[in-house]
């Protein structure tokens, strides 16, 4: 993984079919998202008011332009500030990101002098037209509406560079250290401690991490019904099922094929309004995801912690003890080449709670918790 788009226009989309349970309900609801953000898309900002963070500049007077490209932020959750007048186009110019230039203004803004800036584009709904005005401002020529995903991409790209949560990936250097168990318990201490936290399990064909938290009859979007999700939407969060404050991706009962644009999309939709998104990647790589924390969990003993000295080291070390796994910090940290920075200790009831249907953090002991709350803690600070 890194470290840190139909139904046109939309940013997140479903496949109208009833081969799965609901899905024309969420397209419904996926219509409903736009509704309600359709009225926020588009303004006339004030002359002294700071820019939004989701906003992108648009300079055009013509009307049927902006409502297009309104349309096409609306599903993003992006503000496009319609700007004409010469001192608000210069303010816009002089931000960072990206600027739209419509092309009925394109040959006004050349004339004003302004110096060439990274990101620029002019849309437009003739390509010619539009094409006129590229060579002079350096910039990328959009046409619309047959463009419209290009459109998408780039505010997909304002969304996520603005995006505030810390997105950190649980995952370990083999098998049998419960990275997903780890990954809950992560996210549960997250939650208890006022953040908004979204939890995803990144394979499509894992066994279902809605079962490890006892809310598989939980109605909500998995990943059969969000395997055409594109670009970003601000309030995904909404329709998935949630336990305890956190927020959950799970596979389904059903397989489903999840390109990576998916993976992406629901990852970057959840970090547009979380504090904290935890990604367990089971065993999947994923480079199209952006990650900020990752978290390697290794056991602590010597097969384990060879097999870990092969690997890129994580920003976050967690060591798992237990019988059989008594490898002391000191040696693991000669053999790695850092220390642990947070050790958890198996747990019985963890084992014995196992199939009744119930979070973790419920059957876990104090000290597992404790364990996990030392984790959140680290992770927000890394």
């Amino acid at each position: 993984m890194t470290t840190k788009a139909r139904c046109e226009p939309r940013l997140l989309c479903f496949p109208l079919s009833d081969r799965v349970s609901g899905v024309v309900n969420f397209y419904t609801e996926g219509m409903r998202i736009l509704g309600e953000r359709r009225d926020l898309a588009l303004r006339q900002p004030a002359e002294d008011a700071a820019p939004d963070a989701n906003s992108v500049a648009l300079v055009s007077r013509d009307s049927r332009l902006s409502e297009v490209v309104g349309s096409v932020a609306a599903s993003g959750g992006v503000v496009v500030e319609v700007v004409a007048d010469r001192d608000a186009v210069a303010r816009a110019w002089s931000r960072h990101g990206p600027l739209l230039v419509g092309a009925d203004m394109a040959g006004t803004v050349m004339a004003w002098g302004l110096s060439a800036r990274p990101g620029t584009h002019v849309v437009g709904f003739d390509a010619e037209e539009a094409a006129r005005w590229s060579a002079g401002l350096s910039a990328s020529v959009i046409v619309v509406p047959r463009a419209n995903q290009v459109l998408t991409e780039i505010l997909h790209d304002e969304m996520a560079a603005t995006a505030k949560a810390t997105v950190v990936q649980v995952d370990s250097s083999g098998g049998g250290t419960g990275v997903s168990t780890l990954a809950v318990g992560l996210a549960w201490a997250a939650a208890r401690s006022g953040m908004k936290v979204g939890l995803v399990e990144l394979d499509p064909h894992a066994g279902g991490i809605d079962l490890l938290l006892g809310i598989e009859r939980t109605d909500g979007w998995r990943w059969p019904e969000l395997a055409s999700a594109r670009g970003v939407t601000t309030d995904l969060g909404s329709h998935l099922p949630s336990i305890d404050g956190v927020e959950v991706v799970s596979a389904g009962r059903v397989g489903a094929q999840v390109p990576p644009a998916a993976r992406r999309a629901v990852v970057d939709s959840l970090a547009g309004d979380h504090d904290l998104v935890v990604v367990d990647p089971g065993h999947m790589s994923a480079p199209e995801v952006s990650v900020d924390v990752r978290v390697g969990v290794v056991a602590a003993d010597l097969r384990s912690v060879m097999t870990a000295r092969g690997q890129d080291l994580p920003n976050l070390l967690v060591v798992r003890r237990g019988p059989g796994r008594s490898m002391c910090d000191e040696d693991i940290e000669s053999v790695l080449g850092v220390r642990p920075d947070v050790v958890v200790r198996d747990d019985r009831r963890l084992v014995r709670g196992q199939g009744d249907a119930e979070a973790p953090w419920v059957v876990a002991s104090r000290r597992w918790r404790r364990r996990c709350q030392d984790l959140a803690e680290v992770v927000m600070c890394a």
